[in-house]
């Protein structure tokens, strides 16, 4: 293990210490160090660990990587965030309130290891794509939807694609598009303008799930997509200690016929501190 991989750890480790842990969670103190190099691993040790959804299917969907450490091409790279795993817990949950999920292609912009792409695989979906920048990622990935695969026949098969997420052709028809965080508001702003053209281009229904919301605003500032869902996701009993906090917050967007309209309980206000969000009341 290299001196830089070992001083992480060490860094993670004290960042779970019981005293500690309150302090450097704050959100204003973590808005400042999750910017200094080297400190911003504080945040990544929950993630780091064995998550129980890879004890229990046998992935590597684990762990923490952060945007420098990911080969891929630079101008991309530049407005990306990192990779971790998002919670199975928050997925499901949003998924279980959009409409039976037969008709429509779930599409992972930024799959990572592909988790999410897994547990959209506990769906009926007719199909199952993730896009990712990183080569060597999108190779576990794969890996990992094989095993899933072997284990559960019947589900819809996964697919992995190696691409800038912000500028992938959309599938054709209706379509589920998740983002868990992956990059900044200007690849965000190029992936709403995907949405918009996919919207105009034929009659189709697209829901957008977008887990930490940073950059939200660009999704609110589209005419063509309206809130459906917004509330912080508690983790799942067993998911307590694999991640940074204790929840995460979740916005939905639809866009396409018959939008639902805009409910109280969707317009919770964004708040960035950091690469992180939280949703409060209006």
């Amino acid at each position: 293990m290299s001196l830089k991989s070992t001083a992480k750890r060490v860094v993670s480790a004290f960042g779970w210490l019981p005293v500690v842990s309150p302090v450097v969670r704050h959100r204003s103190v973590r808005a400042v160090l999750e910017r200094v190099p080297g400190v911003r691993s504080l945040y990544a040790s929950g993630w780091e660990r064995t998550h129980p959804f890879d004890r229990v299917h046998g992935t590597d969907t684990s762990g923490f990587a952060p945007a420098d450490d990911l080969p891929a091409n630079e101008e991309a790279r530049a407005h990306a965030f990192f990779y971790a795993g998002s919670q199975p817990n928050v997925l499901r949950t949003a998924l279980a309130t959009l409409p039976p999920a037969g008709p429509f292609t779930f599409v992972d912009l930024g799959c990572g290891k592909g988790r999410a792409l897994l547990v959209a695989s506990e769906f009926a979906f007719r199909d199952i794509l993730g896009i990712e920048l990183s080569p060597p990622l999108a190779k576990i990935a794969r890996r990992n939807a094989a095993i899933v695969a072997r284990r559960f026949p019947n589900r819809t098969a996964v697919r992995v694609a190696v691409g800038d997420a912000s500028t992938f052709a959309l599938p054709a028809g209706d379509l589920v598009i998740h983002l868990y965080s992956p990059f900044g508001p200007v690849l965000v702003a190029k992936v709403v303008a995907a949405v918009e053209a996919a919207l105009a281009a034929e009659r189709r229904s697209i829901y957008v799930v977008y887990c930490n919301p940073v950059a939200g605003h660009c999704f609110d500032a589209s005419p063509l997509l309206r809130r459906r869902f917004a509330r912080m996701v508690p983790y799942g009993a067993d998911e307590l200690g694999f991640g940074p906090d204790e929840a995460d917050p979740l916005v939905i967007w639809q866009g396409g016929p018959a939008p639902s309209s805009l409910a109280a309980a969707a317009n919770a206000r964004i708040v960035v501190d950091g690469m992180r969000a939280i949703l409060e009341d209006p």
